[in-house]
């Protein structure tokens, strides 16, 4: 089944590369070359009968598109095809990938190009031996053009220790237009606080054209992690399994400890029936404790993408390696919001009189929140004025809130607030573009508190406010008042926001005035 947004040319002539490579050790070699416009429909990758760890994630994949010298495709051999953590090779039987036993792995991901494609391999030291039998399954169009603009992109990502309770793990960030495919997702347990392998699903935020008819934001929101790949409760219930769209093809039950049982699990989502489109960026984060955690992002986008985040030094690629987080190769996300939080739905005095004074420095510990209450962890009860990263428009409480209570990211009931503020030249009238779920209230400087609406699940609507020339606070109350799984978004607490004046010209959030 093809991407339904690919426009490929209904003519071809099959063509095949197969090359059996012995890949040096002093860097990269390009293993396939193709020439004019094309699509490349099947890849079948054979290396040793009994990969090591090394093979399996030393091997390093590069794909570049168009003559472009930065690469579109980035992963380790094994994370690649789905074979996770460099375990020895596990059966996947998916749309897109499929693995059997002894280091044959094929992807059938459609791969189009307009004026050449080229594969590399480059081998590390623990590649024993570095050898690499490929075969490329390709159409060539006779005619020589092809006027698809989308092309493929993998990006591989690890982390260890992930924070925990906080800013969940960094999937994917890009900025363009195109159409997020799917993922692979792999954990080894090394957080002996719970049983879970998770804290929380994906959160995916999308930003699209101000006022386009599909939304300016939209916002999914995962459950539980097991969730997202069709398993339910920790998923330890469930012998590993492979289908067509997700699965859970490896988990494993790891007795490291006296009193705690490690595991580590190997999991992937495509999403084929469920597109996830976007317009002008995507940001994909997955709920996290402090594990080794790695994966593997597959999507379509117009070019250029942003830069990826570099494949780190050989020995930090292995599972078990210390591998803190690290940027996605681009700028890190901007602080353009101070968020004041949480509040109890009850504490309404106190939050407004955190509103009022608008002094960043204070901190209110009458929130509203009983001695039992989840906020009550490690003092995270008390509201306190924080940088929040924006999201390509979106702020997310979630990730700068959120009470150290293993789980599923439930965010228990609480207010948030939050602060920027726009400069303009002169009095202007201006949209506010907003995406948010549950209740939501603006205000522009010391005025009165304008209700936005109430959505049950994350929806968009447009609010008008009127900018004097100059300095203008702007601030966002957003209440979150599910208890544990009750609702229709487990208790997401995020919206998205963008300032557009009578011209159609985006106004620039500022974190603060400034001279």
């Amino acid at each position: 089944m093809d991407i339904p947004r690919l426009n490929l040319p209904e003519r071809f002539v099959p063509s095949r590369v197969l090359t059996h490579q012995n890949l040096p050790r002093d860097g990269p070699m390009t293993i396939a070359s193709l020439e004019g416009a094309g699509c490349i429909r099947r890849i079948f990758v054979a290396t040793v009968r009994r990969p090591s760890p090394g093979n399996q994630r030393q091997t390093v994949l590069r794909m570049f598109w168009d003559g472009s010298n930065t690469p579109a495709v980035e992963a380790p051999l094994g994370d690649f095809f789905g074979q996770l953590h460099g375990l020895p090779p596990y059966p996947l039987n998916s749309r897109y990938l499929i693995s059997q036993a002894h280091a044959g792995y094929t992807a059938t991901f459609p791969m189009p190009f307009a004026h050449g494609a080229r594969i590399e391999a480059e081998a590390g030291p623990d590649v024993d031996p570095p050898r690499i039998i490929i075969f490329v399954d390709w159409h060539a169009y006779p005619d020589g053009t092809l006027e698809e603009p989308l092309r493929f992109h993998a990006q591989f990502r690890r982390e260890n220790p992930c924070e925990a309770f906080g800013r969940n793990y960094l999937l994917l960030d890009t900025v363009g237009r195109g159409y997020f495919l799917g993922f692979n997702y792999g954990v080894a347990v090394r957080d002996s606080r719970a049983r879970w392998s998770h804290a929380g699903a994906e959160n995916i935020y999308i930003a699209n054209e101000s006022g386009a008819p599909e939304g300016t934001f939209a916002y999914l929101r995962g459950g539980g992690g097991e969730d997202t790949f069709g398993a339910s409760y920790g998923g330890v219930l469930h012998q590993p399994s492979t289908h067509l769209d997700q699965g859970v093809p490896y988990y494993a039950q790891e007795d490291l400890g006296p009193a705690f049982a490690r595991h580590t699990l190997a999991a992937y989502r495509f999403f084929a029936s469920d597109a996830v489109p976007f317009e002008q960026s995507i940001h994909v984060r997955f709920g996290s404790m402090a594990n080794d955690i790695c994966s593997t992002a597959y999507w379509y986008q117009e070019p250029p993408h942003r830069p990826f985040v570099r494949i780190p030094g050989w020995d930090r690629l292995l599972r078990g390696a210390d591998l803190p987080y690290r940027s996605t190769g681009a700028p890190d996300f901007p602080s353009r919001w101070m968020v004041h939080g949480p509040f109890h739905p009850n504490a309404t005095p106190a939050l407004h009189t955190a509103a009022d004074l608008g002094d960043t420095s204070a901190s209110v510990r009458d929130t509203g929140y009983s001695a039992e209450s989840p906020w009550r962890h490690e003092g995270r009860h008390v509201a306190r004025w924080v940088p929040a990263e924006d999201l390509h428009g979106f702020v997310d409480f979630g990730l700068t809130f959120r009470p150290s209570d293993p789980g599923n990211s439930v965010t228990w009931p609480a207010v948030g607030l939050a602060q920027s503020w726009l400069y303009v030249d002169t009095d202007t009238d201006t949209i506010l573009h907003i995406g948010w779920a549950h209740e939501l209230q603006v205000r522009i400087g010391d005025a009165p508190w304008k209700p936005v609406g109430r959505h049950a699940y994350f929806q968009n609507a447009r609010h008008g406010v009127h900018l004097r020339a100059g300095w203008n606070r702007l601030q966002v109350l957003l209440d979150s008042p599910e208890s544990g799984i009750e609702g229709t978004t487990w208790g997401a607490w995020t919206f998205a926001l963008r300032a557009v004046d009578g011209h159609g010209r985006e106004i620039t959030l500022n974190l603060e005035p400034t001279p």
